[in-house]
């Protein structure tokens, strides 16, 4: 029977030890998993912090309705003058004269001529040049056009309509031109959703500069008016 007891009692101990031992194994296993899991919880919310931060950004930086927009300094402009493009970096300029801002090309000055007008002139020729208009929005449209057709037809008797360029800034404009003594008049009536205009264009047979005043032109934007 002693014999017995003392068998049943080293089982006992060995069972324990064993248990012991089964134990530390498995909070040595386990330890190991929850310490990855908090790096990884903690890298996930890291990254979902950063992706929510990227987002806020993006959402201050969208200009919602009655927010004042900020304009970059300067953007490239792709321009053709003589059947030669060209690429170059037009530079933001302000209007001293009516509310709007517009990207100017290093060829070209921006001054105000009178009020409520203002010209955008070849530097080494200003006579050739853009005469820019902001126009009311309650503006009547077809005087302003009965207007326009007489003062081209100081160039010549025969004023043409054309057709406006493709772009969606000139979509619903009504295109007038005429020609005559070497010299090409153009007028382009814009009335867009935001933005109403004129822009009369003075270009001469040899040097033509229609379509870099007409990229310049559509980067025209209305700015608050100053109290």
């Amino acid at each position: 029977m002693k014999n017995m007891a003392k068998f049943i009692l080293m089982l006992g101990l060995f069972a324990a030890i064993l248990a012991g031992c089964g134990t530390a194994q498995d909070d040595s296993g386990n330890g190991a998993e929850p310490g990855q899991n908090e790096e990884e919880t903690a890298s996930e919310g890291q990254d979902g912090q950063e992706q929510t931060e990227e987002q806020e950004s993006e959402e201050e930086g969208t200009v919602g309705e009655g927010d004042s927009v900020i304009r970059i300094l300067e953007q490239n402009m792709t321009y053709t003058v003589k059947g030669e493009e060209k690429e170059e970096t037009a530079f933001l300029k302000h209007s001293d004269n009516q509310n709007y801002s517009i990207y100017v090309l290093p060829a070209y000055e921006l001054s105000a001529e009178e009020p409520n007008k203002d010209v955008l002139y070849l530097s080494e020729n200003d006579q050739v040049f853009m005469r820019i208009e902001l126009l009311p929005n309650d503006a009547d449209w077809n005087m302003l056009e009965e207007n326009t057709k007489a003062q081209l037809g100081a160039v010549s008797e025969n004023v043409q309509t054309s057709e406006a360029p493709s772009d969606d800034f000139y979509k619903d404009a009504t295109v007038m031109k005429a020609e005559g003594n070497g010299e090409k008049v153009s007028a382009y009536l814009v009335k867009n959703e935001d933005l109403s205009l004129k822009l009369t264009l003075f270009n001469k047979e040899e040097a033509d500069h229609e379509d870099a005043f007409l990229q310049m032109a559509k980067t025209i934007m209305k700015e608050e008016q100053q109290k």
